[in-house]
């Protein structure tokens, strides 16, 4: 069974993860190309979304903030 998966959904949080790539935005315009997104968070990423689909921003804000990284 292939389970659909949206591009567009964050896989931690499950809500609109706000690509700009997905959006349109030529390559290197999305909000996540100019952050570093911490190896610990994408570490939670389940494997079968691994590369699928973009974590949002507030996830990446919320694992900074609690892992008190810049």
């Amino acid at each position: 069974m292939n389970e659909h998966i949206d591009p567009t959904v964050c896989p931690i949080c499950g809500k609109d993860n706000n690509c700009g790539n997905r959006k349109g935005l030529p390559h290197g315009e999305c909000w996540c190309s100019h952050i570093k997104v911490p190896q610990g968070l994408k570490d939670l990423v389940p494997e079968h979304l691994k590369m699928k689909a973009c974590i949002c921003k507030d996830c990446v804000d919320k694992y900074k903030a609690e892992h008190d990284l810049e």
